[in-house]
């Protein structure tokens, strides 16, 4: 007999979460995809929220790793959903002796907001990479622009005759010498 000592856990989380008519329990934290808790079928269920890609799929094998690593769900029972790019797995069974105190449901968004807060530096750095990104190109530093004024006309400008004897835009068809 092994004899395992828990500690007290903080088991108050917050999310952006809300109980649908069905009783399933929708989290929508996670900016890549949404993440549906269902006590009813004992699953749980990701579907991306805007697009598809590997990235998505990336993020929710993170989420199944997870839950997987952490005794929530079986992991011979993920697979693909009936939704284009999704995924889902079933919680592990409850033994009979602690069923009284163990709730599935419970455990598992529990391990979500786990998982969401492990997820959130990443996505974070990504937000301030992009701000970044946009502020470069929307404001960049003086040592990269020029000032704005008369900008002095070249004698051959443009796409047309840029090369000399061309009778193409871009000088590659009708090309001859002068």
């Amino acid at each position: 007999m092994i004899t395992i000592k828990l500690d007290t856990l903080d088991a108050i989380v917050n999310l952006k979460a809300r109980r649908v008519m069905d009783g399933n329990v929708m989290i929508l934290d996670h900016p890549e995809m949404d993440i549906v808790v269902s006590p009813s079928s004992s699953k749980v269920f990701t579907m991306p929220k805007e697009s598809y890609g590997d990235h998505i799929y990336a993020t929710q094998s993170r989420l199944f790793d997870h839950l997987s690593k952490r005794g929530v769900i079986d992991a011979g029972s993920i697979k693909s959903g009936n939704i284009f790019g999704s995924l889902e797995g079933k919680f592990l069974v409850v033994e009979e002796s602690q069923k009284a105190t163990v709730n599935p449901t419970q455990v598992a968004i529990y391990s979500i907001a786990k998982f969401l807060q492990t997820e959130a530096p990443l996505y974070k750095g990504y937000k301030e990479y992009e701000d970044e990104f946009e502020k470069l190109l929307t404001d960049p530093p003086d040592d990269d622009t020029t000032r704005l004024g008369k900008v002095p006309h070249e004698p051959r400008q443009g796409t047309n005759n840029t090369y000399p004897g061309s009778t193409a835009a871009y000088g590659l068809v009708g090309y001859y010498e002068e």
